[in-house]
């Protein structure tokens, strides 16, 4: 299936948007609980965008922590080092780092390195194809719901008020 209409209307989303359709997508591939971390708002962000996510389950008798990163640009390097940098700070398993976008030319010269790091990264297409397969932001027929991206987009700031307001 051809997921470029997806695709397209990721890349048009706000960040809002693209936290809480990661989330959800999170969610349901089993990655346990999903938590927002202490960036919440867009002043708060990096000059690119980009705030972190925090997933804690268990695999079999494991504690697992994952940190993801969603952002709404091209994958730098420099993402890939702060990243890396969370993943080491919060002791965390590894580190996913979540765009609509692409990986920058630099950044995929250098992926390998970050094999150490235990980072993967979900770009563009495979964004939008995982999306797909686990029924978020499509229609049954296959189509983009872009009624369900526009109620993201109203509610989203709301949302996000909301968790920093009434959340630790």
């Amino acid at each position: 299936m051809n997921n470029q209409a997806l695709l397209a209307a990721l890349q048009n989303s706000s960040l809002y948007v693209l936290l809480m359709i990661t989330s959800r997508m999170l969610a349901q591939s089993g990655l346990g609980n999903v938590v927002l971390l202490d960036r919440r708002s867009s002043k708060q962000k990096s000059r690119f965008g980009g705030h972190e996510l925090l997933c804690e389950g268990r695999y079999g008798e494991i504690p697992v922590r994952i940190v993801v990163k969603v952002i709404n640009d091209g994958i730098r390097l420099r993402m890939l080092d702060e990243l890396a940098g969370a993943v080491s700070r919060m002791q965390a398993t590894f580190g996913i780092i979540v765009s609509p976008r692409p990986l920058t030319k630099s950044a995929k010269l250098y992926q390998s390195a970050y094999n150490s790091s235990n980072i993967a990264v979900i770009e563009g297409d495979e964004f939008a194809a995982r999306l797909s397969k686990l029924g978020i932001g499509v229609r049954s027929s296959g189509e983009v719901d872009y009624q369900y991206f526009t109620h993201l987009e109203m509610y989203g700031p709301q949302l996000i008020d909301f968790v920093s307001t009434e959340l630790p």
